[in-house]
């Protein structure tokens, strides 16, 4: 099996998928190649995979380049984990919005730092898939680049390849509400529909009794009524218990639930992009929340840097178990996906593909979150249905602006890229939201060669 990672330089994204490979021995042998821009980090994840091939006898073909079209021909799957601009250009994202009073705790999927970086992704996604129809057309694109739900539109627009777009923030989501009410996932069920990053749990059940009550009742006990929730945990005594710690408090992913009936995620700081509106009175520190995700990956990715420094390049010790189980993140789904297709188990994940009638009122052709079940024939997506009518104008509002994005950035167009932004809901005025897209794109042309004409 040959499998091709671009963005490979990422030092949070490809030792996941490594790590997830080395404890497999079906993929004993297989090509894994390495494509990304930044030499240096290149060849640092290239000395790790390699390391890690020989310590676990795996007999990996590794292969690095910079130029994605010297190694996809012959590719069976195709990952993408892309950040044009690297960690400077997030900031940016951040920081420049920031002046004009936009607050963005995450900056990767709605508002300004959203649209720069559909601005910067989508072309590049477009010609890797434009690749892919010419080397590898069999191969299935996983897109795990955001701003996801755009990017992988794009795709599906503009290309004839096979893509998939991949986050677990549903899983996320789901395993939260279950440190809330304090039982183990294992006997739960749920029903989880919408976008990327805005996602809705619209049924919750505990061995097929309805569990939103005592969610409610949970949440309230972490609000300060300590017992609220004790006569729904004697109702399903068998499989709940007080949780030992609190878990963190999402207080406008809460104040949502208790509004419309359904719980949205993943947590506050994705979810706040949607309703900006909303998010002041909400969050305790808005200071705080700034840029929290861009602080939370400059505090990380050192130790994860030097980590694979001393692995792939000096020879530091590796734990097989530990190794698999620290680094397992959301990547790692992109695994079990392909195991579940290879073996033929009809696991269910979430997936991000275009609507086919499977959430009924959400536009067709609109790439959507949905759950989907993976055997040997492919990809199953479930119909949800309808989704309650009030979580669904958020989402459609979003939707309805992809097209004029992918234009913006395809085309190069600062009028169309100014005219999306006006319509979201971070900007409060037209001006200064004219202003604030083109300082980005001025900031940022270095990485827009559209834009440059």
């Amino acid at each position: 099996m040959k499998i091709v990672i671009i963005g490979a330089g990422s030092v949070a994204f490809t030792p996941a998928i490594l790590s997830g490979f080395s404890s497999d021995r079906r993929y004993t042998g297989a090509t894994i190649s390495l494509v990304d821009v930044n030499e240096e980090a290149l060849e640092l994840i290239a000395c790790f995979a390699a390391r890690v091939s020989k310590e676990f006898n795996l007999n990996w073909k590794v292969e690095a380049s910079t130029q994605r079209r010297e190694v996809l021909s012959g590719a069976d799957a195709v990952t993408t984990s892309v950040g044009v601009g690297g960690l400077a250009a997030w900031q940016q994202d951040i920081d420049i919005p920031f002046k004009y009073g936009i607050i963005q705790p995450v900056g990767d999927t709605s508002g300004p730092g959203g649209l720069a970086r559909a601005l910067r992704h989508i072309p590049l996604h477009v010609e890797i898939a434009k690749d892919i129809e010419e080397l590898c057309p069999s191969a299935t694109l996983y897109n795990f680049t955001n701003p996801l739900t755009v990017i992988t539109q794009a795709i599906d627009q503009l290309s004839k390849i096979r893509c998939i777009g991949l986050c677990i923030g549903p899983d996320l989501t789901w395993d939260y509400l279950c440190r809330l009410c304090g039982v183990d996932k294992q006997h739960t069920t749920a029903s989880i529909g919408g976008i990327n990053h805005c996602h809705w749990v619209i049924d919750f059940r505990i061995e097929g009794q309805d569990a939103f009550p005592l969610l409610a009742a949970a949440l309230d006990e972490m609000e300060g009524n300590a017992e609220a929730a004790e006569k729904y945990r004697s109702q399903f005594s068998a499989f709940v218990k007080r949780p030992p710690k609190p878990a963190e408090v999402q207080p406008l992913c809460a104040r949502l639930f208790r509004s419309f009936g359904a719980f949205p995620g993943p947590f506050d700081a994705h979810v706040a992009e949607f309703f900006p509106q909303l998010m002041r009175p909400l969050i305790d520190d808005v200071g705080s929340f700034q840029g929290l995700a861009i602080r939370h990956v400059n505090e990380t990715y050192p130790a994860l840097w030097k980590k694979m420094e001393e692995i792939g390049k000096k020879g530091a010790p590796i734990d097989a178990e530990a190794f698999a189980r620290e680094l397992a993140w959301e990547h790692t789904q992109f695994l079990e996906i392909l195991v579940s297709q290879q073996d033929n188990l009809g696991q269910v994940f979430y997936v991000n593909i275009p609507n086919r009638g499977y959430i009924h009122n959400l536009p067709d052709g609109m790439v959507v979150e949905v759950p989907a079940k993976v055997d040997a024939a492919g990809l199953h997506p479930f119909a949800l249905g309808d989704l309650p009518d009030s979580i669904t104008p958020v989402m459609t509002h979003k939707l309805a602006s992809l097209d004029l994005i992918i234009e913006a950035a395809m085309e190069g167009s600062r009028h169309k890229a100014v005219q999306a932004f006006l319509n979201d809901p971070h900007c409060t005025d037209m001006d200064a939201g004219a202003r604030l897209v083109n300082e980005l794109i001025d900031t940022q042309l270095h990485y827009l060669p559209r834009f440059r004409s």
